[in-house]
């Protein structure tokens, strides 16, 4: 009788099977999640193939190393996988569920020294922004005045041009004056030749006496 999946009518074997595959593999991710995990406390420590001194070494395991518990015995040998994922016995008192002190000071200390190198680098970034914005204020500064400058330029241009203008007008008007001046001279000259001229002639009546 199957006691997990009762055969009911309308239900093919087919998915009978696949519904307990999905229970298995379920249940061995479960498995794997609540897998209890122990560290290597001794400085080295082997990796066997069996539990015992005398079976091959599979690989040198250092301490802080973290180990997943596969299987352990009364013979104080524990099957475990390491993180590379290979699996192997360990001596059980050379691995302990928690993580060696000295192995979480220096962790704790790397990350105190990464926490440092980050703000470091934070620093860095906000002097850099600090300066970044600086040279931007400069630059608008900069902007602002070329733009003043500009404006002062174009305006001293029209100065100037109005005042080349007014220069050309009185320059004409300077002609002008000197070419009436110089005419009037001449006529001046001309009415005094005449006045004296004729202060000069002898008169008629004077000739008769």
């Amino acid at each position: 009788m199957n006691i997990f999946f009762p055969h009911r009518p309308g239900h093919a074997p087919g998915i009978r099977f696949l519904s307990l595959l999905t229970l298995l593999i379920g249940m061995g991710f479960c498995a794997s999640v609540w897998a209890e995990i122990r560290y290597v406390t001794d400085e080295q420590i082997n990796l066997r193939r069996g539990p015992g001194t005398t079976f091959q070494v599979v690989r040198v395991l250092k301490a802080g190393d973290k180990l997943e518990l596969l299987e352990n015995n009364n013979s104080g040998w524990d099957k475990v996988r390491s993180q590379d994922g290979s699996e192997g016995w360990v001596a059980r008192h050379a691995t302990s569920a928690k993580i060696p002190v000295e192995i979480e000071r220096n962790q704790l200390r790397s990350e105190i020294e990464e926490l440092r190198g980050k703000l470091v680098a934070q620093d860095k970034l906000q002097m850099e922004l600090k300066r970044i914005q600086e040279v931007s204020r400069n630059t608008l500064r900069i902007e602002q005045e070329n733009q003043e400058l500009t404006t002062k330029l174009s305006r001293l241009e029209k100065d100037l041009k109005l005042a080349s203008d007014e220069k050309q007008i009185l320059e004409k008007q300077s002609e002008t004056l000197f070419f009436l001046a110089g005419a009037g001279v001449l006529f001046l000259g001309y009415i005094t030749g005449l006045l004296t001229r004729r202060r000069r002639k002898p008169s008629s009546y004077g000739s008769l006496e």
